[in-house]
């Protein structure tokens, strides 16, 4: 009888551990961010100068050692693939600095470039698609930022536009740091973006 329910204990908190961790790495932070919810209605291109400015200076935080035309370059290649793509700027941005903490020579792992694009993976369509046909093209910013911004809009429309469930495609799998990671840097930009703009927030 004690066998018994010490068996039976044990499964119970087994299937305990493994509900709180499933639900841990299914968290959703976009889903629940009044940052992201507020800077929705920001993306008209009345707000681009500001959206710019906001990267830029954030990209200088992260990497102060990226000269002042290169971070006004992959700021404007921001803007304009997610325009594209129909992307928020700093989804992108931030997506960006997680990766490569805004350093567009970074290989890690057969990743390349700003936005550590997989050049196995995702090899077959790239070279159909782009003047791409090699992994040191993948280090060229505009390469780079255009294929990240097609590959993240491509997995947040998989996901039925769950943006959560798109950076864990991006990623590869499910990881709730990630995202809470991603997430972070979006807030910081947020703020910036707020104080920029106080007389019209």
């Amino acid at each position: 009888m004690k066998i018994r329910t010490l068996s039976s204990i044990l499964l119970v908190l087994t299937l305990l551990f493994f509900s709180s961790t499933e639900r841990i790495a299914w968290a959703a932070p976009f889903s629940s961010s009044p940052e992201f919810r507020f800077m929705q209605r920001y993306r008209t291109r009345r707000d681009q100068r500001n959206r710019l400015k906001t990267i830029e200076t954030y990209f200088t935080r992260k990497n102060p050692r990226v000269s002042a035309p290169n971070i006004q370059h992959y700021a404007k290649l921001i803007e304009e693939y997610s325009a594209r793509y129909d992307l928020d700027p700093f989804l992108v941005a931030s997506v960006l600095v997680k990766e490569s903490t805004v350093k567009e020579k970074a290989v890690s792992k057969g990743n390349y470039g700003l936005m550590q694009i997989n050049w196995k993976a995702n090899k077959p369509w790239i070279v159909k698609s782009l003047p791409v046909r090699s992994p040191k093209d993948l280090l060229i910013p505009e390469n780079n930022i255009r294929l990240g911004a097609t590959i993240l809009s491509a997995k947040i429309k998989k996901s039925g536009g769950d943006v959560d469930k798109g950076l864990d495609k991006y990623r590869g799998r499910p990881l709730a740091s990630y995202r809470n990671s991603v997430l972070g840097h979006y807030t910081e930009m947020a703020r910036i973006f707020r104080q920029l703009q106080p007389a019209s927030i």
